[in-house]
């Protein structure tokens, strides 16, 4: 298991002691020799790009790309242990918390002919994340901020109206502290980016996208910082895993994620198989707008129907272990128990007392071979229970537009579904998904507490981690006692890479960070 203590303090001390005042001199280097031969990577992508926006990016399958392609002021460092490290930052000074010095290195050019990179992109791209314009989808990772001040061409000074705990752990390390170019953006005549990303200013910039087929990404020749090993990434978005690991043993793919029910099987030398305990939590929701769930008493009978730790065993065997919360450990927040758990007496109970016994549900989800499994696990025990359900796997898209149409209403339709969700390492980028703000957004349960979320933005701002623990614990256990949500598992990121191929990825294998592959 990978060891994870993660707190600011830590994160800082890996920079340098006394804050984040050093040279970026020492992360650059002379970079990779490059061949006369061109260098290309393939490499399965979990699906295709839809927006390329740090405020408003979809998933992972936007952020693998974004971190090639964009620059921010730190980068989350490849390796065993989450840490971060100087991007377009030439030197950070964190020692005044609520104001924030910043130098950036000189030099670092936007494709496209939009100049060089400049402290008033810096403040464009993260004041945009206040600006209503924009609805930002992230906001919240920019909602301690009071301003980006202007000291320099090259310098500035990060305002916070507050303390805020996350800012070096899951906002600026990650894809809502990556640049933009004010001059694209404003030229665009678009309040947000799309699918074009106007400009870049990453190793790497988009040279061709060909939906549902490719991403191809080449090297940005204005690109200042250490040279990339390959001269093109190209990424197929393959939401399927298992039809991505029979791309990878035809040798169409040199790198992809694979199932957990795949780990067994694979050649961990030869496969240079990569398996980390992943930061990202699935679970079990139930729509609490849909009019067969609206009655608290037939949720939670729901819930204590439900055998986790038999699914989890029936779906990965002993690779995964079952979850008691959203928040996954060793993060701080992680519960160790439900309040709910598996009681068929009381489900019986409680279904007879709703007057509600024999129910017809469906659950829907992605095309995934392990929530399949889970799928049917969970049919066979709420069958036990009298509960009929009926289970339909669909493209992921589709599913999240119905959960999303909340002008069409089709999102009542929606009945219990599996979500799972990648996350940061804070809590914070937990629980953010659960507020009223994001009712119909990514909050797909649709409950909604203001006395929830103002205890969840309270707990952004805690900087003491024992009394963050216990708020965010407390945060879990509100949404449970909701009934809209059986806890189920976190899992693990599994890849395997070809015999020419050196990979690199996030501390949980989530990300694989592209800029950092070589060769073997």
């Amino acid at each position: 298991m990978t060891e994870f203590r993660i707190n600011r303090r830590d994160l800082m001390r890996r920079l340098g002691a006394g804050g984040l005042a050093l040279s970026a001199s020492s992360l650059l280097g002379a970079g990779a020799v490059i061949s006369q031969e061109a260098r290309v990577l393939r490499i399965r992508n979990d699906g295709d790009i839809r927006r390329l926006d740090p405020a408003t990016r979809g998933g992972w399958y936007d952020e693998t790309v974004m971190f090639a392609i964009f620059s921010g002021l730190v980068r989350y460092a490849p390796g065993e242990k989450w840490a971060i490290e100087l991007d377009a930052a030439e030197s950070l000074d964190d020692s005044d918390p609520l104001n924030i010095a910043f130098t950036l290195r000189p030099g670092i050019m936007f494709t496209g002919g939009y100049g060089e990179l400049t402290a008033e992109d810096v403040k464009f791209s993260y004041e945009r994340f206040l600006d209503p314009a924009v609805d930002a989808v992230y906001g919240s990772d920019w909602g301690a901020l009071a301003e980006v001040e202007v000291t320099g061409k090259y310098s500035g000074i990060i305002h916070l109206s507050r303390p805020f705990a996350p800012l070096f752990t899951s906002t600026m390390p990650h894809a809502s502290g990556l640049i933009l170019s004010k001059a694209a953006l404003e030229g665009s005549g678009e309040a947000v980016i799309g699918t074009d990303p106007l400009a870049c200013s990453g190793p790497y910039q988009l040279a061709e996208w060909r939906p549902r087929e490719m991403i191809r990404l080449t090297r940005n020749p204005g690109w200042t910082g250490p040279v990339p090993y390959y001269d093109e990434i190209q990424l197929l978005p393959i939401a399927d895993l298992t039809s991505a690991e029979t791309a990878f043993d035809a040798g169409d793919l040199d790198v992809t994620q694979i199932a957990v029910n795949s780990i067994p099987v694979r050649n961990p030398a030869a496969d240079k198989l990569v398996v980390k305990p992943a930061l990202a939590y699935t679970w079990l929701g139930m729509n609490v707008e849909n009019e067969t769930l609206s009655d608290i008493r037939v949720r939670r009978a729901i819930q204590q129907a439900i055998d986790v730790q038999e699914v989890v065993e029936a779906t990965f065997g002993g690779a995964v272990t079952p979850a008691f919360g959203l928040v996954p450990p060793p993060l701080l927040g992680a519960r160790d128990a439900d309040l709910y758990p598996f009681d068929p007496a009381a489900t019986k109970a409680l279904l007879a007392e709703a007057g509600a016994e024999g129910l017809t549900l469906t659950l829907s989800f992605g095309a995934d071979p392990d929530l399949m499994i889970a799928a049917q696990v969970i049919q066979a025990q709420l069958a036990a229970v009298g509960i009929t359900l009926q289970i339909r796997s669909m493209d992921s898209a589709t599913l999240t537009a119905q959960q999303q149409d909340n002008a069409g209403g089709s999102y009542k339709e929606v009945e219990l579904f599996f979500t799972t969700f990648t996350t940061a390492p804070d809590p914070s980028w937990v629980t953010e998904w659960f507020t009223c703000s994001q009712v119909g957004v990514w909050n797909f349960q649709r409950t909604c507490s203001e006395d929830w979320d103002a205890k969840n933005a309270a707990a952004a701002e805690e900087t003491d981690p024992a009394v963050r623990n216990q708020m965010y614990i407390e945060l879990q256990d509100a949404l449970e006692e909701t009934g809209a949500y059986v806890f189920l598992y976190h899992g693990v990121n599994a890849w395997v890479a070809g015999p020419k191929v050196t990979p690199a990825y996030s501390a949980d294998a989530q990300w694989a960070l592209l800029r950092d592959f070589t060769g073997a």
